[in-house]
């Protein structure tokens, strides 16, 4: 099944980016970390805290092969930390068409700037952290986008337009 996949780094928006296509596009949207969520009825931050991240990471892989399963074409926000785990790399590429949200350091820091909700972003300095996450992470999106954008830097209406007419064109010639 060919689903619009969405990922990239926490705050680039790949969750309001993701409705917003669903409704364009006419599908279901789906954002993996809430279905987990839901389905151990805990918060992110409670099953790293209560089981630790392995668990977690392990939580998503059984949902990416889920989503593969499903038949009806979907919209797909991923967790930032999906495509750096070995194991769910044969899965995204055969979940579907890959659009990497890219945030600068600028965006990604101002947007971060006051969130709890990501235990990724626990401990040392904050900027520091999303610095070298970013810098680890950035190279593993690009591994696997079909099509990337930038966020951040133009109005959200015109980033959506652009990843629509990028889908199409990718699409298309796939």
């Amino acid at each position: 099944m060919n689903h619009v996949v969405i990922i990239g780094f926490m705050g680039s928006g790949k969750t309001r980016a993701g409705k917003q296509l669903s409704k364009d596009l006419g599908l279901q949207f789906v954002d993996l970390d809430k279905l987990i969520t839901k389905k151990m009825n805990l918060s992110a931050r409670e099953i790293f805290e209560k089981f630790g991240e392995p668990y977690y990471r392990a939580l998503e892989t059984v949902a990416l092969k889920q989503l593969i399963q499903d038949s009806e074409r979907k919209v797909i926000s991923l967790g930032a930390g999906v495509p750096l785990q070995e194991q769910n790399e044969k899965y995204l590429k055969e979940l579907g068409t890959i659009v990497y949200l890219k945030g600068s350091l600028t965006t990604l820091k101002k947007r971060l700037a006051d969130s709890k909700k990501d235990p990724m972003l626990d401990g040392e300095d904050r900027d520091d952290k999303i610095k070298k996450l970013l810098k680890q992470r950035d190279p593993v999106y690009q591994k696997f986008a079909d099509i990337q954008v930038v966020t951040g830097e133009v109005p959200f209406e015109e980033l959506i337009k652009e990843i629509e007419e990028k889908l199409s064109t990718y699409e298309k010639n796939s």
